[in-house]
């Protein structure tokens, strides 16, 4: 189009000089009107594997990107992507690095970059344009980058150093370490690149000013196998001449030093706190300086006496440093650095999401225990710490307890967070004042899980200028959120999301404050409420990653991940139990990235774990007997201890047998795809031989989880299924209508009522208000965020009890994947009417865009808001409902009728858009 606006202006740019408003005026109407032939027609949110500008990846990425425009209907039908080393490079002749030309194609999505090899701190700018079905083509997108980080072992420089020798037995706990280094830059400074890790965490400055925004790095590893190191762009810190860097840190999970129920203070690895940084600094002289951590770098004790990441942090500010992290200081008093041989893992980048503060609480409420002793209720169980200003004389002390609960006198209730930490004090910070007016003070190494907080002064000339709680976790995007006429699903759907985030610090924990471990079960359960809900895919491989390093040779794998060596055994005697936590826990390392590979169609996340998944298997196939498991976990959480671990273990062993079957499917394995689904069907038959009463339709002793899930596996052969669903209906009818389960039951419970449609089922048990249920914790206990038994006697701050959302987003809102098409390149919109709601309003950005469906009542009548994003296409199901008419924007819709389980459907198809929808 351009070219053929320069050839009009050429043509009348003599002959009709006498008339220029009129053809400037119709050079502006062809212009404008060949702009709404291509729609619109942008390209938009490139990521790079699923990050945006990511700093330090490993390797060669995915690239991906999605589409706007104004009209519907719109599908990619060609691509081109430019990438080169300078965005100045980046347009058809000069891009140095790859130019697919016009590639004909509708994918968009997990493009693998195929361009020139690429080195060390190699940035890489990039964009895209791409053509519809019309064949209009798009602008290019904005220039977008990614960087290569340090991609050969000899590109490091720098050595571990730390500030005492290693131990040869139980390394010491002593006051963090300061650690600096001055220097001086000759020449104008192009750009610059901090690699770190620091054991096992860190706080690093650059001329005084804190390194980035991160909080709590790096993330907690088996330091034996993977270290992870940070990549910080910090030209804007340094200057021409004289810099320094300051580096402090604490012990973290590397010298865990309390004694705890799960034995990290006896972790293989365990050692004091070790630093490696380097700074790469090009000058734009074209010259590189390196400053890496050695001998040369000083150390110092200083304000941070102690920190223990389940005791808590103290801080005496009368040993502060000073200036210390700047140049000119003097450091004479400083010792130098001691070379280490560092921990025995290999060096990996963290690209996920950082943890981060994201945002801050003021106490709802205020009231004073006795002269020193202070109270505040955020109103809201977080995760982090309490930031404070205060003023008082110097050596005064002000102390921090953190807890969910209080006794009815008002006082802080510590016992149940404490009944795992045997050693120290429990969630306990501690500042002393150097009374020199207005300090402001917040810990650095520990995080808290609390809603209230227990302020104890030293004395009484202390005055708490402010107090607040800052929140503290894996800053993980929102991607998805729900809402509904059903007030009490809202604040469940919303104490989800404070769950989650709260227990996401580098790893899925199961609850913030007493344990901080990464139970297999807790997050396994709520993986696809994970990825409806959040910005995860990257989080979910650092934790895949970690099931790796814990695998046995044999393929056994723990119920905790990482772990020190605990949780291969379920319990602290093999004899009884010596095979752990079964499949129904462990499976995570399966079922997470089989969820991840439905909502992203990313097949390189199971190529890549795939001999893990099947040495696992082989495993299990090892200790079974008769294709039947007998070990394992019983259904956590259970009102009563009916469902036991070898029923769950040998359900799960048949779901997760199958699954790798249809993973080496997928991968063209057809010989293992063949050896897998032969032993699933041999574990099927056995299953029921085992457990199945056909002549009452009973599996197990009857209950909910048992029935719910062979129902949910599919492990039920046809003929019995529907006996099956009527004896599930049964057991939820004997309980009062209200969920009886355990996590697991419970996850497979709500999905089977899906699955089969017993809507008016479902709502009622969702919505049940008395106990034992979800409302119960909302209504009753005034719950704020999700709790780890029905009623409410331990700790209030799980997840697992999370998989209600699964109802949410793929039940009443009806977003669905479809497993023909994984990805989301085709999905389902199949909501749910048949229940008391009003209003529904869900939403999910998938990678190609927005897909929402909100839809409303209005007596018989329903309409139905959808939103499909570019470049995809959704399958609309709704209930059949006799005569009904549908009518799409104010047109009758033709529609074809399909059965499922579920009901009999009146079904079609719309390409994206935005859409109204009614049913009457």
């Amino acid at each position: 189009m351009k070219n053929l606006i320069i050839e009009i202006k050429s043509r009348f740019s003599v002959k009709n000089k006498s008339m220029p408003g009129f053809w400037s005026m119709l050079l502006i109407v062809f212009f404008f009107s060949a702009c709404t032939g291509d729609s619109n027609l942008q390209v938009v949110k490139l990521t790079a594997d699923y990050l945006t500008e990511p700093l330090g990846l490993e390797k060669a990425p995915q690239l991906s990107w999605q589409l706007q425009g104004l009209q519907k209907n719109i599908q990619q039908s060609a691509y081109q992507i430019l990438a080169a080393s300078h965005p100045d490079k980046l347009d058809d002749q000069a891009a140095d690095l790859w130019n697919t030309g016009k590639v004909n194609s509708n994918q968009s999505v997990l493009i693998p970059y195929k361009g020139k090899t690429l080195n060390s701190g190699d940035r890489v700018w990039w964009q895209v344009r791409v053509w519809d079905q019309d064949d209009n083509v798009s602008a290019y997108s904005q220039a977008t980058w990614w960087e290569m980080t340090l991609l050969k072992p000899t590109d490091w420089k720098a050595e571990w150093i730390s500030h005492v020798p290693p131990s040869d037995s139980v390394p010491p706990v002593l006051p963090s370490p300061y650690f600096r280094k001055e220097f001086s830059i000759d020449g104008k400074i192009k750009n610059a690149r901090l690699y770190i890790s620091g054991l096992g965490y860190y706080e690093a400055l650059v001329n005084g000013q804190k390194v980035g925004d991160h909080v709590l790095d790096p993330m907690l590893t088996r330091y034996d196998q993977r270290v992870k190191y940070v990549a910080f762009d910090v030209t804007s810190q340094l200057r021409e001449g004289s810099n320094a860097m300051g580096v402090v840190l604490g012990n973290g999970w590397y010298n865990q030093h309390t004694r705890t129920a799960w034995d990290f203070d006896r972790a293989p690895w365990r050692e004091s706190p070790s630093l490696m940084a380097q700074l790469v600094i090009h000058t734009e002289d074209g010259n590189q300086q390196i400053i890496a951590t050695d001998q040369s770098w000083k150390f110092s004790e200083g304000p941070i006496v102690f920190n223990g990441i389940h005791n808590g942090e103290t801080y005496d500010a009368r040993l502060e440093l000073g200036a210390w992290s700047e140049p000119g200081y003097s450091d004479e008093p400083w010792k130098n650095a001691l070379k280490i041989p560092g921990p025995s893992g290999k060096l990996s980048a963290q690209i996920m999401p950082p943890i981060r503060v994201t945002g801050h609480f003021e106490p709802a409420k205020t009231w004073q225990v006795n002269d020193s002793v202070m109270m505040y209720d955020l109103s809201q169980n977080i995760t982090g710490w309490a930031n404070i200003k205060v003023k008082g004389p110097a050596g005064s002390r002000v102390t921090i307890r953190y807890g969910e609960r209080i006794f009815e006198d008002g006082t802080l209730d510590l016992k149940e967070l404490s009944r795992f930490i045997w050693t120290g004090d429990t969630q306990t910070d501690r500042y002393i004042l150097k009374g020199a007016g207005e300090e402001s003070w917040h810990s650095v190494f520990v995080y808290h899980g609390f809603q209230y907080m227990e302020l104890t002064k030293s004395s009484p000339d202390i005055e708490i200028l402010h107090i607040q709680g800052d929140v503290v976790h894996s800053d993980l995007e929102r991607r998805g959120d729900f809402r509904s006429s059903n007030e009490m699903f809202n604040q469940i759907q919303k104490n989800i999301g404070w769950s989650f985030l709260g227990n996401y610090h580098g790893y899925p924990t199961d609850c913030p404050h007493r344990e901080k471990m990464g139970w297999t079960g807790d997050a396994m359960l709520v993986a696809e409420v994970g990825l409806f809900n959040f910005d995860i895919v990257q989080a979910y491989l650092k934790w895949l990653d970690d099931f790796v390093d814990e695998q046995q040779e044999s393929g056994d794998l723990p119920g905790i991940i990482p772990t020190s060596g605990w949780g291969y055994n379920l319990g602290r005697n093999p004899e009884i139990r010596k095979y752990g936590y079964g499949p129904q826990w462990e499976g995570a390392f399966m079922e997470i990235p089989w969820q991840m590979y439905r909502y992203t169609g990313d097949l390189t996340i199971l190529e890549r774990y795939y001999p893990y998944f099947k040495k696992y298997i082989d495993f299990l196939e090892s200790i079974s007997a008769n294709n039947l498991l007998n070990i394992g976990i019983d259904d956590h959480k259970q009102l009563v201890n009916l469902t036991m671990g070898p029923y769950l273990s040998s359900a799960h062993y048949y779901y997760f047998s199958n699954m790798l079957a249809n993973m080496a499917s997928l991968l063209g394995n057809k010989e293992d795809a063949v050896l897998y689904t032969e032993l699933a069907q041999a574990i099927k038959n056995a299953f029921n031989q085992t457990y199945y009463d056909k002549e009452k339709g009973m599996y197990d002793h009857g209950v909910q989880t048992p029935m719910a899930l062979a129902l949910h596996f599919d492990l039920v052969e046809d003929d019995q299924k529907e006996k099956v669903v009527n004896g599930l209906l049964k057991a939820i009818e004997d309980k009062g209508g209200h969920i009886d389960a355990g996590v697991v039951g419970t996850k497979a419970v709500l999905n089977v009522l899906m699955k089969y449609g017993k809507s008016e089922v479902l709502y009622a048990l969702a919505d049940k208000r008395d106990f034992p249920g979800w409302g119960y914790w909302i209504d009753v206990l005034g719950a704020n965020t999700m709790y780890q038994n029905w009623d409410g006697s331990q700790s209030l701050n799980h997840i697992m009890f999370g998989s209600i959302a699964d109802y949410f987003f793929k039940g009443l809102a009806g977003i669905e994947a479809d497993d023909e098409n994984p990805g989301f390149g085709r999905f389902i919109i199949r909501p749910d009417f048949e229940n008391e709601i009003d209003w529904v309003e869900g939403w999910y950005d998938s990678q190609y865009g927005k897909i929402a469906s909100n839809w409303k009542k209005d007596g018989n009548k329903v309409q139905l808001e959808v939103e499909i994003p570019a470049n995809t296409r959704a399958s609309i199901w709704l209930k059949s409902k006799g005569d009904a008419k549908i009518l799409v924007d104010g047109k009758a819709q033709n529609t074809s009728t399909q059965t499922i389980p579920s009901g009999v459907y009146e079904v079609f198809e719309l390409g994206s858009g935005k859409y109204t929808i009614k049913i009457q």
